[in-house]
């Protein structure tokens, strides 16, 4: 048995995912082929092997994959710990060495994580490793210890803007066959309140099959086959969003929330990044998409420190999502990512100025969510029951806010309506609204 813990038929692990919802799709993917051998370790219990799946993004994000696994160490100190995901693939040396691991698997090889487990498990002393192996399994996984579904339809990435390693951690852009994926969705909506589509770069969805394909295409054919009560989108590049989605046979189904990364509001900082579009016309489709979907909730991601960023292009960013309805950012300072052209670039912005200027995204990102949870007072939102305790239900909403309500018999999973009575930050309080379900 691993690291001298007691004897046990069957060695129970325990799941963690980091980062992107691409990430937590893989984890659920890898939960959903465990359990035959092994059985999940419950919260508190002491496992036999932990999986991290790390992310790699930023440095903040390396960093909170080495404190994870530390962390894993000192709750499972008799735990054998797998390193899994895109740090392990780009920087595997950088996590042998972590107190616990004993092996490490890539992105590119994540199918082979239920493979080194069990070899791991046959063998206590040997130390698994897996290299470039076949990709992950194409399987729509009930979700593990969450409500709703992440759903993998697109991995990998043929871009190549200059700040980013994701590429050389996911590999090419490469889709689920159409059936397949289709197949998936309704596999999970039967089990799950909301299944959302997840991807590297998901807008390039179905251009490398034959025949060729598009999100448009597939959230179309999945409304008129009634697939999910709801389906909601990760982040998708500006140019890519399938806007006759929110406009079609696809839009009751389709959740009012849409996620489009800008990364800079100056034009010659997104030339820089190489980033296919210019601050206007980013600015375009945010418009054209709320004034389209009236009430939408969109978020962005914004960079702040790429090189070169002066004063002014700082301020051209900080402009430009003050003019836009922009509900909410997800704020990164630049961190230089080992192989990427921009890591090797002039005019490196000190890391201390990077996170001031990032500071000050936070708090516009804080005004615009905490006012936008505001403005729901009165309405009535559709919530996927999520966590049930003390008298209380809590869940999200269509538009992506969270909301807490007195419950009154929900069971996780359920969607049920919520009139808001009020908000705290970001949280939408109410009831159950007469006539829900």
């Amino acid at each position: 048995m691993a690291g001298g813990s007691r004897t046990r038929e069957r060695p129970r692990v325990a799941l963690v995912a980091l980062g992107c919802r691409v990430n937590r799709s893989d984890l659920d993917a890898l939960a959903c082929g465990l359990w035959e051998r092994f059985t999940p370790a419950a919260e508190g219990e002491p496992a036999d092997y932990v999986v991290v799946n790390t992310c790699t993004v930023t440095a903040d994000a390396d960093a909170a994959a080495r404190q994870a696994i530390r962390r894993a160490a000192r709750e499972h100190p008799h735990a054998r710990i797998v390193a899994a995901g895109c740090y392990a693939e780009v920087r595997p040396e950088e996590l042998r060495s972590l107190p616990g691991v004993a092996a490490v698997v890539g992105a590119r090889s994540h199918a082979s994580v239920r493979e080194v487990l069990e070899r791991l498990h046959g063998d206590p002393l040997a130390r698994g490793e897996a290299g470039e192996g076949r990709p992950a399994e194409a399987v729509a996984p009930r979700p593990f210890r969450h409500t709703r579904a992440f759903f993998k339809v697109q991995d990998g990435c043929d871009a190549r803007c200059t700040y980013c390693v994701v590429p050389r951690a996911r590999g090419p852009s490469r889709s689920l066959g159409f059936e397949e994926a289709l197949a998936g969705i309704e596999q999970l909506g039967r089990v799950s309140p909301e299944v959302v589509l997840a991807g590297v770069h998901l807008g390039a969805y179905g251009r490398d099959l034959s025949p060729r394909s598009s999100l448009a295409q597939l959230l179309a054919a999945s409304a008129e086959r009634r697939l999910a009560r709801r389906i909601r989108l990760s982040s998708v590049e500006s140019q890519e969003l399938p806007l006759e989605a929110f406009l079609g046979p696809a839009r009751p189904a389709l959740c009012e929330h849409v996620h489009l990364p800008l990364q800079s509001g100056s034009r010659r900082i997104l030339a820089a990044m190489r980033r296919p579009y210019s601050p206007s016309v980013y600015a375009a489709v945010v418009e054209r998409l709320a004034a389209e979907v009236p009430g939408i909730c969109i978020g962005a991601d914004v960079m702040t420190g790429f090189p070169g960023e002066t004063a002014d292009d700082h301020r051209a960013t900080v402009t430009l999502v003050e003019s836009l309805p922009l509900s909410y950012l997800h704020v990164f300072p630049f961190s230089p990512r080992t192989g990427t052209a921009a890591a090797a670039m002039p005019g490196q912005v000190g890391a201390a100025l990077a996170r001031d200027r990032a500071r000050e995204l936070y708090a516009l990102s804080e005004r615009r969510f905490g006012a936008f949870a505001a403005a729901q007072r009165g309405r009535d939102l559709e919530v996927a029951v999520e966590r049930l305790a003390k008298g209380s239900a809590a869940g999200t909403a269509r538009n992506y806010l969270s909301v807490r309500w007195p419950s009154a018999g929900e069971r996780r999973g359920d969607l049920v309506r919520v009139r808001v009575e009020a908000a705290e930050g970001e949280v939408c309080l109410g009831r159950r609204a007469d006539g829900s379900p």
